[in-house]
């Protein structure tokens, strides 16, 4: 039996060019491929990887900012019961000295 060969419409043409273009797209992207890992990998090596204090200095920096405001409360607070201490103070050096006036002019 002999083989009919069909005709090819220029629409059938047309669709296997578009096929064959994207296979030879394909095929140049896949043969770029290797390349892209290569650098990729240069890229990767050549990178600096950030430190590992890098978190501690984080943590550390919250600390600080969390111990400052502890700190400024605790200094309010000293200065409070300071303010009041130099009220006693005065008070105490005012008494005194109305003492000793009326002792010695009796």
């Amino acid at each position: 039996m002999a083989k009919r060969r069909s005709k090819s419409t220029p629409d059938e043409l047309d669709l296997f060019d578009q096929e064959s273009r994207k296979l030879e797209e394909q095929i140049a992207e896949l043969a770029r491929l290797p390349e892209q890992v290569e650098l990729e990998k240069k890229e990767r090596e050549s990178t600096i990887p950030p430190p590992d204090h890098l978190a501690e200095l984080e943590r550390r920096r919250r600390f600080d900012e969390q111990a400052a405001r502890g700190e400024v409360r605790n200094e309010r607070r000293a200065q409070g019961k300071s303010l009041v201490l130099m009220f006693l103070l005065i008070t105490a050096t005012l008494a005194v000295l109305s003492w000793i006036v009326r002792l010695s002019g009796a």
